[in-house]
């Protein structure tokens, strides 16, 4: 499977045009108003650009995206940092979101062509995290997927991502569910074996 990181940002930007400047004060995700969803999910962008500021590490500590996500989702962070964040990014989005996001795309996608994917990154700008670029974008792909349907469901917005980053960001999260010690109870979810998911016919021969 292929993903893409410049078509999940051209799509997010477009889900952005789409959605109604009154409903941007209104509910996002959890505490999260949708303009501040959406400065969260605009992070997914600006921080290649950062990471890629910052000098090269010498050595490699993650080497894939779902063992990326393992890690990063087993460590306890700052909600009130993220929460902060989300809501300064969203601040500073403006009153054009979409074209503010395309002028990010703008500059993440000038520095990943000067850096190349094989490049290593230091995520949060120390050693403990490092990793090739192209595994990172994933990961970005990921956020860029998952929170798109936030936004577009928060939106009351019909919205459907790439059927490859949709696929992709399925495997991380099994992935990352398999890791935890939950993949069972995900594949039971997955195979309709908890009716109340709404996936009973998932694998029903015909469907």
């Amino acid at each position: 499977m292929t993903v893409r990181f410049d078509d999940a940002v051209s799509d997010l930007a477009e889900l952005v045009r789409r959605v109604p400047r009154e409903l941007l004060d209104g509910p996002g995700l959890g505490e999260w108003t949708l303009r501040e969803l959406i400065g969260h999910t605009s992070r997914a962008i600006t921080t290649v650009t950062a990471y890629l500021e910052l000098p090269e590490p010498q050595a490699i500590t993650i080497h894939s995206a779902s063992e990326y996500l393992e890690v990063v989702l087993r460590q306890h962070g700052d909600d009130e940092a993220i929460l902060l964040r989300g809501r300064a990014a969203g601040a500073a989005l403006g009153d054009d979101l979409a074209a503010e996001i395309e002028a990010m795309h703008v500059e993440a996608a000038t520095a990943i062509a000067a850096a190349g994917l094989d490049r290593r990154i230091a995520i949060g700008g120390g050693a403990t995290i490092a990793m090739r670029l192209g595994e990172y974008l994933r990961t970005r792909v990921f956020e860029l997927t998952v929170h798109g349907i936030d936004i577009a469901d928060a939106a009351g917005i019909a919205w459907a991502p790439v059927p490859a980053h949709v696929l992709d960001a399925l495997h991380l999260a099994a992935a990352n569910a398999s890791a935890r010690g939950a993949g069972i109870e995900a594949l039971r979810l997955l195979t309709g074996r908890r009716p109340d998911a709404g996936l009973e016919g998932v694998l029903r021969a015909g469907a």
